[in-house]
């Protein structure tokens, strides 16, 4: 195993560019997530690491080693396709086997018939054999061993694909949105597997995904991907609960993070209007955005700060998801409610909500985050 070092890589695919200047160093042993929208540049950036792609400008290394004009077959990574990429006409073990057959083999040994009788053939076989079997046990589809591809579920050709990674003992895995062809149920139980298979082996792990849920439950941390760019990369607690940028706050979080229009007025931050007793000094931009969570708003009836109507309402059984329309309808807000909030939260019903300011973010009219105006609220109040 060895650190991955990923220093200013550009891509262009002719006048496009696809990657601008990406920096980012991965541990030994860690779990890193590439997630981002359709055509961020997050798979690109996992296929130059392998070496599928060469960079424009930068520099990839392993450990001490500059790799970036090294060819992929000899960067010693292990790659898991969308698409799984197995033989159809191969065995689940000589799918796994491919590659250590490529590695310990000769071309004279790996012809059939002839080559198992060829000098030394017959303890490389064996050897590669009892790997597999180790690999197939691991994975728990020692029972699959003899099927072709085409008698196995998703779940169980993607656990072959793993396997297959899994034998060549890499200095890294890569997977390309692995999960993506599952459908949901599985899902769940694959990233769990994985998550497991990580933990075990304590390998490193670059996993390309656009999917938020697989990247917040498996990683250690996260590099949110934007335009070719990572616009921040940090643990999933951080990314989640402290965003730079108002973009990574509306991409990680479901239901999508709340996003009002605030003002400095008078010295003091308004939203609708209505004083936040949230004083500012009076140079402080006027345009501004205030981000709430869901989980940060709340019912109540005294004085409210925001008054509206529910305009929807999801009841997930554990908790409750409603939409209020905002008074005249200028904006709508998504509430985390509680099932016994339920009966509050009929359709049409008028609703007055508070919210705490030690859970509110601010952010300037490009979307950045503006602690230093967050810094000036009232620890102890409540806007109610």
């Amino acid at each position: 195993m060895a650190d991955l070092s990923i220093a200013a890589i550009t891509k262009r695919f002719g006048d496009t560019p696809v990657l601008k200047g990406v920096s980012l160093d991965v541990a030994d042993g860690e779990f890193v997530s590439l997630v981002g929208p359709s055509g961020c540049g997050k798979s690109t950036l996992l296929r130059i690491i392998a070496g599928l792609e060469a960079p424009t400008a930068g520099r990839v290394s392993l450990g001490a080693v500059d790799v970036t004009a090294m060819r992929a077959a000899d960067r010693n990574l292990s790659m898991v396709f969308q698409s799984y990429a197995l033989y159809p006409h191969l065995s689940v073990a000589e799918n796994i086997a491919v590659p250590l057959r490529m590695r310990a083999l000769t071309s004279l040994q790996r012809l059939p018939f002839v080559g198992r009788i060829m000098p030394g053939a017959k303890a490389r076989i064996q050897g590669i054999a009892e790997q597999v079997a180790r690999a197939a046990d691991m994975l728990e589809i020692g029972a699959l061993l003899d099927r072709k591809p085409g008698q196995l579920s998703g779940g169980q050709r993607q656990r072959v694909a793993l396997g297959r990674a899994l034998v060549r003992d890499p200095a890294a895995f890569l997977l390309d949105e692995p999960l993506s062809n599952l459908d949901a149920k599985l899902r769940v139980q694959t990233r769990a597997e994985i998550a497991e298979l990580h933990r075990r082996l304590a390998a490193t792990f670059i996993y390309v995904t656009h999917d938020q849920v697989e990247a917040m439950t498996m990683s250690d941390r996260i590099a949110v991907m934007m335009g070719g760019e990572i616009l921040q990369c940090a643990s999933p607690e951080i990314i989640y609960e402290d965003p730079d940028d108002m973009r990574v706050a509306e991409f990680i979080g479901s239901p999508k993070i709340n996003i009002l229009p605030v003002e400095c007025v008078g010295g003091q931050l308004q939203l609708f209007g209505t004083s936040l007793n949230w004083p500012l000094p009076y140079e402080t931009a006027r345009v501004m955005q205030l981000g709430l969570r869901p989980e940060a708003l709340r019912l109540t009836q005294s004085a409210p700060v925001l008054r509206g109507h529910v305009a929807h309402f999801e009841n997930l059984g554990s908790e409750v998801f409603a939409q209020v329309a905002l008074k005249n309808d200028t904006a709508r807000v998504t509430l985390r409610a509680t099932p016994a909030e339920r009966p509050m939260l009929a359709l049409g019903a008028e609703v007055g909500l508070a919210f705490d300011t030690r859970a509110a973010m601010v952010f300037d009219a490009d979307g950045k985050r503006l602690r230093k105006v967050e810094a000036m609220a009232d620890p102890a109040s409540e806007v109610a």
